[in-house]
C-alpha cells in the first residue's frame, strides 16, 4: 500500500504494510495535497493520541452508576438525569463528520488539541455548574470537543508513528478506547463513593492538561490543503438530520414511538438526510464526498460498524440492568464483572494486526461477528440463580470478537479511502460505531419492553393474584418491570410481594433472552455483510510498488 509523503528532498512513495488502519490510495487531485512529517519515534505520539482517547470512552459510561448522586445534589427526577447522559451523545454523534473535515481544513492536530482542551473546559465548568439546563448544555458542548478529538486521533497516529509500530499501535489505540467504556462503571463508582458525582468530571482535567502538554510537543501536523470554499449547507444539513434522529431515538422509549414528537424528529432526519446527499452530490469539497460509498469495502465497512455496536450496547445495556436490578449486585462489583469484555478487547486488537495480515479483512470481519454474536447467545442463557461463569464467558467471546471487529472495520473503511479523504472517512465510521450504539438501547430496549411486558401479563394470568389486582399491574410490565423493578405495591403482605417479585424475575429473564437472542442475530447478520469486503485492503504490486485494488 503506497502513500504520500513530504520530506527534505520532495515527494515521494513509501510502502505501508495493508494491515494499517488509514492508509488509501493516493488521490490524483490537484487542489489538494497531504503535508505531515513523520515523527521519529511513535512512543509520545502514542500516549498523547491514546490519552486523549480514553476521556470520550469514560464520559459515556462513567455517570451510569451515578444517579443517585446527582438526583441527591441537583434534586432532579429521572427524565433529567437521563438527559445528562443522552446529550452527551448527541453532541458527540452530530460533531464527527463536522471534526474530519475541519481537521482536514484547518490541521489535525489543530482540531484534536482544540477537542482536548475543550473538553477539559467543560468537564471542569460541568464539574461546578448546578443549574440542570446548564450542565445539559455543557454535556452537549463536552460531546462535540469528544467529536473532534476522536474523529482526529487515527489520522494522527497514522502520520506520528512509525510504519513498522502502527498495526501495533492502532491495536492500543482500540483497545483503550473499550477499555475505558468498560471502566467507566468501576471508576465512577468509585469516585462517587469517595467524592460524589462531580469528580467524575473533575478527573477529566489533569488528563487533558497532560495530553495538551504532550500533544503539543510531539505531534505533527496534519493538513489537506484546498481552496474549495466550506461546505456551510451540507454540514448544517448533517448535522441537523443526525442530531434529530439521535434526538428521537433517544426519547421515543418514554414518549413512544408512534408519538407525534417522535415521528417528527424522524420526519426531519430523512428529509435532512435526503437534502444533504442532493447538496453532497453538487458540492465542491464535500463534507462527506460519496463517492467514498462507490468502494464496497468502505460502504459494508460502515454497515458493520453499526451493526456490530447496535448488538453490542443494546445487550450490555440488559445484561447490567439484570446485575444491578435482578441480581442485586452493587455497582462497584457490575464494573468489576465487565472487565473480562475490556481484557478480552485488549488480546483481540493487539491480535487483529497479525491475524488481518494472515487472512485478510473479509474473513476478520467474518469471525469477529461470529464471535460477538456467540457470545450474545451464551448470555441469553443467564438465570435468576445462576453464577457469573455463564455471563463471564459470553463477555470475554464479545470482547474478543469486537477487538478484532474493531480494527478490522476501521481498516476496510479508513483504509479503502484516499489518503485526502481519511478524515471524512473516520469521521463518517465513527459516527457509523456511535449511531448503531445509540440504536441498539432505543431498539432493543424497545424490543426487551414490549416481550417483558407480555410476559408479565402472562405470568401475572397464571398467579394466585387477585384479578383485580393483575389488572392494576400489568400497565407496569413495560416499564418498571422492564427495568427490572418489582411493582410491589405499598403496603402489600410478603406473600403478594413475594409473587410479584417472582414474576417480575421471570418476565425480565423472558425478556432478557429475546433481546439477548435478537442481538445475536444482528451481529451474525454482521458475518454476512462482512463478506462483500475484499480480503484485503490495498496492496502494492509492480515494479514501482504502484498501488493496486485487491480483486476478490
Amino acid at each position: 500500500m503506497a502513500s504520500l509523503v513530504r520530506s527534505r528532498s520532495g515527494l515521494h512513495i513509501s510502502i505501508i504494510p495493508p494491515t494499517v488502519v488509514g492508509i488509501g490510495k493516493l488521490l490524483g487531485d490537484a487542489a489538494m495535497n497531504e503535508t505531515t512529517v513523520r515523527a521519529p519515534s511513535g512512543t509520545a505520539p502514542l500516549v498523547a493520541v491514546t490519552l486523549g482517547a480514553l476521556m470520550p470512552g469514560l464520559a459515556t459510561t462513567i455517570l451510569s452508576v451515578a444517579n443517585g448522586s446527582l438526583s441527591a445534589d441537583l434534586r432532579v427526577g429521572l427524565g433529567d438525569l437521563a438527559w445528562i447522559t443522552t446529550a452527551y451523545l448527541l453532541g458527540l454523534t452530530g460533531s464527527l463528520v463536522l471534526a474530519g473535515a475541519l481537521g482536514d481544513r484547518f490541521g489535525r492536530r489543530r482540531i484534536f488539541l482544540i477537542g482536548i482542551g475543550g473538553f477539559g473546559l467543560t468537564s471542569l465548568l460541568i464539574g461546578f455548574s448546578t443549574p440542570l439546563g446548564l450542565i445539559i448544555g455543557l454535556r452537549v458542548a463536552q460531546g462535540v470537543f469528544g467529536g473532534f478529538l476522536t474523529t482526529n486521533a487515527l489520522s494522527l497516529l497514522r502520520a506520528n508513528v512509525p510504519e513498522q509500530r502502527l498495526p501495533g499501535a492502532v491495536g492500543i489505540f482500540n483497545s483503550v478506547q473499550g477499555l475505558s467504556i468498560a471502566a467507566g462503571p468501576i471508576v465512577g463508582g468509585l469516585i462517587v463513593q469517595a467524592g460524589g458525582w462531580r469528580w467524575t468530571m473533575f478527573l477529566n482535567v489533569p488528563i487533558a492538561l497532560i495530553c495538551l502538554i504532550v500533544g503539543a510537543v510531539v505531534l505533527r501536523e496534519v493538513r489537506i490543503q484546498t481552496t474549495a470554499r466550506f461546505d456551510i449547507a451540507g454540514t448544517v444539513l448533517l448535522v441537523g438530520s443526525l442530531t434529530a434522529l439521535v434526538y428521537a431515538l433517544i426519547d421515543a422509549p418514554a414518549t413512544g414511538w408512534t408519538a407525534p414528537s417522535t415521528l417528527i424528529l424522524i420526519a426531519v432526519a430523512l428529509v435532512a438526510l435526503v437534502a444533504f446527499i442532493f447538496v453532497e452530490r453538487r458540492a465542491a469539497a464535500p463534507l462527506v464526498p460519496l463517492s467514498l460509498f462507490r468502494e464496497r469495502s468502505f460502504a459494508a465497512g460502515a454497515v458493520l460498524s453499526v451493526l456490530a455496536f447496535f448488538a453490542l450496547n443494546g445487550g450490555l445495556f440488559v445484561v447490567s440492568l439484570f446485575w444491578l436490578q435482578i441480581q442485586r449486585v452493587p455497582a462497584t462489583t457490575v464494573g468489576v464483572w465487565l472487565l473480562p469484555l475490556g481484557l478480552a478487547m485488549l488480546v483481540g486488537a493487539i491480535a487483529s494486526g497479525r491475524l488481518i495480515d494472515r487472512i485478510g479483512d473479509r474473513w476478520a470481519l467474518v469471525i469477529g461477528s461470529l464471535l460477538v454474536a456467540a457470545g450474545l447467545a451464551s448470555t441469553s442463557l443467564a438465570q435468576v440463580e445462576g453464577g457469573y461463569t455463564q455471563i463471564g464467558i459470553g463477555l470475554s467471546l464479545i470482547g474478543l470478537g469486537l477487538g478484532l471487529l474493531v480494527t478490522a472495520t476501521v481498516n476496510a473503511t479508513v483504509g479503502n479511502a484516499p489518503v485526502a479523504l481519511a478524515g471524512p472517512a473516520s469521521g463518517v465510521q465513527q459516527t457509523g460505531s456511535r449511531l448503531g450504539a445509540t440504536l441498539g438501547v432505543a431498539v432493543l430496549g424497545a424490543v426487551m419492553a414490549a416481550t417483558t411486558g407480555s410476559a408479565f401479563t402472562r405470568q401475572l394470568d397464571d398467579s394466585e393474584l387477585p384479578k383485580a389486582l393483575t389488572n392494576a399491574l400489568q400497565p407496569s410490565g413495560t416499564t418498571a418491570v422492564a427495568g427490572g423493578i418489582a411493582p410491589i405495591p405499598a403496603g402489600a403482605d410478603p406473600t403478594t410481594a413475594a409473587l410479584i417479585t417472582d414474576a417480575t424475575h421471570h418476565a425480565f429473564l423472558t425478556g432478557m433472552h429475546a433481546t439477548m437472542l435478537i442481538a445475536a442475530v444482528i451481529a451474525a447478520l454482521g458475518a454476512v455483510v462482512a463478506l462483500v469486503v475484499r480480503r484485503t485492503a490495498i496492496r502494492s504490486t509492480g515494479e514501482n510498488n504502484a498501488p493496486q485494488r485487491a480483486t476478490d
